[in-house]
């Protein structure tokens, strides 16, 4: 056998050995739909007044940032919040996925949207609203909340 042959043989078989050993192509679109089907058994949760659902959206290391909070870190901090809140059947709270955008490695997403919050008081309704960011992260095969942060659109009073 010639060198030329053996030389064009190795680098068939490294064109082959690369090609195999490129990661699969990720459907971007697919897992978006995935983290929206997340994002409403969320909302239903939520609706429900399920604690132990709501958290269960949350990576293990997952933050909840929310306007005028401490940020509630890992699993019993967010429990504890969603405890503080949930209960009170005074409060209707929704939110609106406007955006979500997964990374090519599929692994990574962010989802940008809007939410309401509206609690009845004897004086009225207190209303609130605004817009949040989620970092999604799939972990086992399933997308979790890392980071969630929100902020109201409402200005602060000026003294």
């Amino acid at each position: 056998m010639s060198v030329y042959r053996l030389l064009v043989i190795a680098l068939v078989l490294s064109f082959i050995t690369i090609a195999c050993a490129q990661a699969p192509q990720v459907d971007t679109k697919a897992e978006a739909e995935k983290i929206q089907q997340v994002v409403e058994a969320w909302q239903e949760a939520v609706a429900a007044r399920d604690i132990d659902a709501c958290t269960s959206f949350y990576a293990p290391d997952g933050v909840e940032m929310l306007s005028n909070s401490p940020a509630a870190e890992g699993p019993e901090a967010i429990y504890q919040w969603y405890a503080d809140w949930i209960f009170d059947t005074t409060i209707t709270n929704s939110f609106h996925t406007d955006f979500i955008e997964v990374a090519a490695s599929g692994d990574l997403a962010y989802e940008r949207g809007t939410w309401q919050f509206v609690m009845e008081t004897e004086d009225g309704p207190i209303e609130d609203y605004g817009k949040y960011v989620i970092v999604w992260k799939k972990i086992d095969g399933e997308w979790k909340a890392l980071i969630d942060i929100s902020n109201s659109d409402i200005p602060l009073e000026q003294e």
